[in-house]
């Protein structure tokens, strides 16, 4: 996974963070839903959410314990997260999220 530039993210000026505000949390949340299809590593959500590694390693338990955020798998000793797909606060957030977008576009 590539993104365009370097100094451009997926979570930065995203909804749910004008929304929320730019918590680490909130900005690895955004990440996940922007790939929502497939399952990323730390690296891959720290690129998208415009944050260290460390700092998503910092978070991702959390998010884990919420059951927001799932492991799927490891590749190469990496572990691979997703969104929670049978998690109805995942499910939540991720309509909430959409439905941002909608409002967003409309403006």
């Amino acid at each position: 996974m590539e993104l365009e530039t370097k100094n451009e993210t997926y979570a930065e000026g995203h909804a749910l963070t004008k929304l929320f505000g730019e918590s680490a949390k909130t900005k690895i949340i955004a990440a996940l839903l922007s790939e929502s299809d497939v399952d990323v590593n730390v690296t891959d959500i720290a690129d998208l959410a415009g944050l260290h590694r460390t700092t998503v390693y910092d978070h991702i338990d959390d998010l884990e314990d919420l059951g927001v955020v799932e492991q799927t798998r490891t590749v190469s000793g990496s572990p691979m997260y997703q969104i929670n797909r049978d998690s109805d606060v995942a499910e939540d957030i991720a309509q909430l999220h959409w439905d941002l977008l909608d409002v967003v576009d409309e403006e």
